[in-house]
């Protein structure tokens, strides 16, 4: 990418390890538009807002290019960039209080574009049985934003195609991988249940580890007074899951533990229903800092 440089008549120019398209468009206030910088250590970090034409076809041809070039790069929408700079204060680029510059000086790549794949995901049927499907990724990654990492991906167990996150991850040491990344957002009982060869999935940032507990003890625990056992339980502080019968600790050495039967349905419709079965699961959220749900250029 040459500075300062562009050919007569074009609508890209590169200017200061940036590369910017000309075009206006769709009520943009911030103009032009960058694709893609080039960052202090030489890789490459993508621009994956979502764009429109002549900008969206500048950004296929650009992705390829990066894909087979052999250079480290990444994928990230400068959008979920500036809500995390701001602490989800401003969410759009074109409004953000930064420039292009600072991403180059603020941001940089703690794990690159693990590259386009499928990914294999453990999920229950509709008959309560295991089973695996295939998932298409692009771009996952891990990225610095000042002095914090954040997880860049698409959630495979959204029912919309391209459902982009970037999650804040509660470290201050870049992870040395991108698997190592993900363990860091599960929480320990995860770890634990899957180094043992326990069944767990995962409905966005809710894990369902399967338990050999018996209903009658979890119903003990109710009739004592120690638990309570509710139908279209809502999780969490925000409500966006909810699970058809659960049982949840009020006090002793279980206090705060969840275990659920049934369906674990997203109330807006984000994620496919998890069907759970008969066999009680304990439900865990996964350790993170912030998240931001938006739509990069994966699908």
């Amino acid at each position: 990418m040459r500075e300062d440089k562009h050919r007569a008549g074009t609508n890209l120019f590169a200017k200061g390890g940036v590369l910017f398209s000309r075009y206006r468009n769709r009520g943009r206030e911030r103009s032009p538009f960058p694709l893609l910088v080039r960052l202090q250590d030489g890789r490459l970090l993508v621009n994956g807002n979502r764009v429109f034409w002549p900008e969206a076809n500048y950004q296929s041809g650009i992705l390829r290019e990066v894909e087979h070039s052999g250079r480290e790069f990444g994928v990230v929408p400068f959008d979920s960039i500036t809500a995390a700079w701001t602490g989800a204060e401003v969410r759009s680029w074109d409004k953000a209080p930064f420039s292009e510059d600072a991403i180059r000086r603020e941001v940089s790549l703690a794990v690159p574009s693990q590259g386009e794949k499928w990914r294999t995901v453990r999920e229950l049927n509709e008959k309560g049985e295991m089973e695996t499907r295939e998932v298409h990724t692009l771009g996952e990654s891990v990225v610095r934003i000042k002095d914090r990492y954040y997880v860049s991906t698409v959630d495979e167990t959204s029912r919309r195609s391209g459902t982009y996150f970037l999650i804040e991850l509660l470290t201050r040491r870049a992870p040395g991988s991108f698997g190592e990344a993900l363990d860091l957002l599960k929480p320990g009982v995860v770890r634990e249940a899957e180094a043992h060869g326990r069944d767990v999935v995962r409905q966005g940032e809710w894990f369902a580890i399967a338990t050999g507990m018996p209903t009658s003890v979890l119903m003990g625990a109710v009739e004592r007074g120690v638990a309570a056992f509710n139908e279209r339980h809502t999780l969490g502080r925000d409500g966006h899951h909810r699970l058809e019968q659960a049982v949840i600790f009020k006090t002793g050495p279980r206090k705060g533990e969840v275990y659920a039967r049934g369906t674990m349905e997203h109330t807006e419709q984000d994620h496919d229903d998890l069907n759970l079965g008969l066999r009680w699961h304990r439900i865990v959220h996964n350790v993170q800092g912030q998240s931001y749900n938006l739509v990069g250029a994966f699908d």
